[in-house]
């Protein structure tokens, strides 16, 4: 397969584009360059859906963003402007999902062959209906059936600790979307990992947007809750190995997607490898997006994640900040959301409060508050406790 031919076609006509990307993208069938076109021209295409193809001026403006003025950035201006200036898109496109179809028929072949039906070949069987139809394996029915209304066995994930788990009434589906908030050192960030954890035990996939903390710092958190040790341990070597083990099959579902200036789109192009259970994208406000005014960014933002839910069939979880009128508050309301009384309660399925006061903060002792509960309709507060060497919430105080 020529990538020249590829990218020019996906280049100068924003439909190809769309084609590829819901056939698949294999990274492995690019250069390093053309990893970054690809991801450069999706760029473009997500923040201005008018566009019909890539703009050699914005490219320039990521090239020197990525890579700064120097040789890298000149190779891959030269590697564009060989691209042939005209190419059938539909024969080009059409030449890559043959390729791709050919791959995931010999693995699945293999796969059944051998015996295997679990949750990778189902995974192949539904790439294989997108790659030999052309068309969507999964689509909205404009009428639902009875059988459309019965939950799938394991489909529910069940949420942490198990106070809160009751309370909204035994967990969440697939496209719903949680907003958790709170001010600063309340305890989001140990709030989204300790569910993240909780998810994985439940033999879960997990993808986690972050980038305010270092990657190695954020997985450790996870470690010390999946593996039930303190956190300070594993800064030794042989503990952290000890931890990797003990969380064993749970740590292989574990995604982390750590990168600067990440975008929706760059979500959604990982969500699509990972197919995860869980996305959690921690924070909302480090994503990146073209919008100027704060407020619509987060409400942007906000309804971007939702639409990844259910793009990807899977629960989010978004954690945003709490305003000034949430410090030393117990009781959080919709309104104690940062930037946004409409915009990111709207996107939201469940709404999760992280309130706290001087007392709270001094007994490691958290209030949860739920103003948005579609669940099952139930609104309130109750305490729960945190242990931050062991990244967990709990129902009840530590003995």
């Amino acid at each position: 397969m020529d990538e020249s031919n590829l990218l020019a076609a996906i280049a100068l006509d924003r439909s190809n584009y769309n084609d590829l990307a819901r056939f698949g993208l294999e990274p492995k069938d690019f250069s390093e360059a053309g990893k970054f076109l690809v991801e450069a021209i999706g760029e473009q295409y997500g923040r201005d859906h008018s566009a019909d193809q890539m703009s050699l001026d914005i490219l320039r403006a990521q090239l020197t963003r990525r890579f700064g003025e120097g040789s890298m950035a000149t190779s891959i201006l030269d590697f564009v402007a060989s691209w042939p200036e005209d190419v059938s898109g539909i024969n080009v496109i059409e030449e890559y999902r043959l390729l791709r179809l050919g791959r995931v028929s010999t693995t699945l072949a293999t796969l059944l062959a051998t015996g295997q039906h679990g949750d990778e070949t189902a995974t192949l069987l539904d790439k294989y209906k997108v790659l030999s139809t052309g068309k969507e394996g999964t689509g909205e029915k404009a009428r639902l059936d009875l059988d459309d209304f019965v939950e799938e066995e394991g489909q529910r994930i069940e949420v942490s600790p198990k106070s809160l788990n009751e309370y909204i009434g035994g967990g969440v589906l697939p496209g719903h979307n949680i907003v958790v908030y709170g001010r600063p050192d309340s305890g989001k960030s140990l709030f989204a990992l300790n569910q993240a954890a909780f998810a994985l035990r439940q033999g879960k996939r997990v993808l986690y947007v972050a980038n305010e903390e270092p990657s190695a710092d954020i997985t450790r958190r996870l470690l010390s809750r999946l593996a039930n040790i303190d956190i300070e341990r594993l800064r030794d070597r042989e503990a952290l190995a000890w931890a990797l083990d003990k969380a064993g099959d749970d740590y292989e579902n574990w995604h982390l997607l750590h990168r600067a200036g990440c975008t929706a789109r760059d979500i959604s192009r990982q969500a699509a490898i990972v197919q995860p259970d869980l996305l959690v994208v921690d924070q909302l406000k480090n994503v990146a997006t073209s919008v100027d005014n704060r407020a619509l960014q987060l409400d942007t933002l906000a309804r971007q994640v939702r639409e990844l839910g259910i793009e990807h069939d899977c629960v989010t979880m978004s954690v945003t900040q709490a305003g000034d009128s949430a410090h030393m508050k117990l009781v959080l309301a919709m309104n104690d959301v940062e930037w946004s009384n409409t915009g990111i309660p709207g996107a939201a399925d469940l709404m999760i409060g992280i309130g706290l006061d001087e007392e709270y903060l001094a007994t490691d002792k958290r209030m949860l508050s739920i103003p948005k509960n579609k669940a099952n309709g139930r609104h309130g507060a109750f305490p729960v406790w945190i242990n931050p060497k062991r990244t967990a919430f709990l129902s009840k105080k530590r003995a």
